[in-house]
This record gives C-alpha cells, structure tokens and sequence, in this order.
C-alpha cells in the first residue's frame, strides 16, 4: 500500500512538481532585482551613525513589494545627512547580500 503512494510522489517530485510552488512569485517569493529600481517614501527614521533609515516607502512594483515600512541600509553614511524623519523621498536600492536591498542614492522628493 505504502509503494502504491510513494510512486506517484516520487514522480512528481521528479517532473518538477515539488518545485513549481517554491519559484512561483504567488507563494510568497518575490524576484529579485539585479540592477538598480527606484522608489519614493517618507523617511521616517533616521540612525546616522548605523548608517540607516526607516522608510515607508510607496509600492515598488519591480518587486512586487506592497506600501510597507522597511529599514534600510545605506550605501554611506553620510547620505544620511540628506534627509531627516518627515521627508518625502525619492530613492535608489540596489541589491545588497543575503536578499537586502541597500540605498544607493536618496534626495527629497520635488
């Protein structure tokens, strides 16, 4: 009995099956950016000495991110001097290590 379900599994699994549900952006996977996307949001933090911000930042539909506040790390540190809790901005992310993102350029919004 135990044979007669292992089959169809094992067959599965081998046709792709099991994998479909892993790399399908509908479960939960997002794709992952390999060059730079742009963003607007509104600061809502600033830690100048960790060389990071909290950002509430817009959809970003090159990631199929939802209206969300996120922390973000800064390509420099002194870029945190560019803007402070309260701004609207426009920003860069390019893709950092381990799945982050990290801010490559930021300016207040027009």
């Amino acid at each position: 009995m135990k044979r007669r379900l292992l089959i169809p599994v094992f067959l599965a699994v081998l046709s792709g099956g099991g994998i479909a549900l892993a790399a399908d952006p509908g479960h939960g996977a997002h794709p992952a950016a390999t060059e730079s996307v742009a963003a607007t949001g509104t600061v809502k933090s600033v830690d100048a000495a960790a060389g990071k911000l909290v950002i509430d930042h817009d959809p970003i539909p090159a990631l199929q991110w939802p209206k969300m506040v996120m922390d973000f790390r800064l390509a420099d540190k002194a870029m945190a001097g560019k803007v402070k809790a309260g701004d609207k901005v426009e920003f860069t992310l390019m893709p950092g290590d381990k799945g982050s993102y990290i801010v490559t350029v930021i300016e207040p919004a027009p």
